[in-house]
């Protein structure tokens, strides 16, 4: 259900005696179209760890869930080729927000028992990568402590 919305097959709405639309939520919870090319120029693929799915193919979603008060804005958005997507929504990985690059992911303890950030690298220059490294390692140090 959370993903349909996301994508805008399902649109909240308020309804009056008469069926006339009342409230269908806050404005732009979709991403306009320059939105989501600026989200493919930034990130170039999907966010979740070793996803090849180049940027073309994927959804933009919020880092910040719209339906917890997120914006709909290139700061709050992120890449997730359809899959990923889908899991993200049904609650089988945590957005985190990388303040210095591209959002970093949260396995469930299952998976990964540390709970360490994780980047997907597979989009970046070596150089960004490292950056990225070092974004990931402060970030389980914060979450650590």
């Amino acid at each position: 259900m959370r993903a349909m919305l996301c994508n805008g097959i399902l649109r909240p709405a308020v309804f009056g005696t008469k069926s006339e639309i009342l409230d269908i939520g806050r404005t732009n919870r979709l991403f306009p179209n320059y939105m989501r090319k600026g989200l493919r120029a930034k990130y170039r693929g999907c966010a979740y760890p070793g996803c090849t799915m180049p940027a073309s193919r994927c959804e933009a979603d919020h880092i910040t869930p719209w339906d917890e008060g997120g914006q709909t804005s290139i700061d709050n958005g992120c890449l997730f080729c359809p899959m990923h997507h889908h899991a993200r929504h049904c609650s089988l990985f945590t957005v985190i927000r990388n303040e210095d690059g591209p959002p970093m992911v949260l396995l469930p303890k299952d998976l990964d028992p540390h709970q360490r950030p994780r980047i997907n690298t597979y989009w970046l220059s070596p150089s960004e990568a490292l950056t990225a490294a070092r974004a990931e390692q402060a970030a389980a140090d914060r979450l650590a402590a």
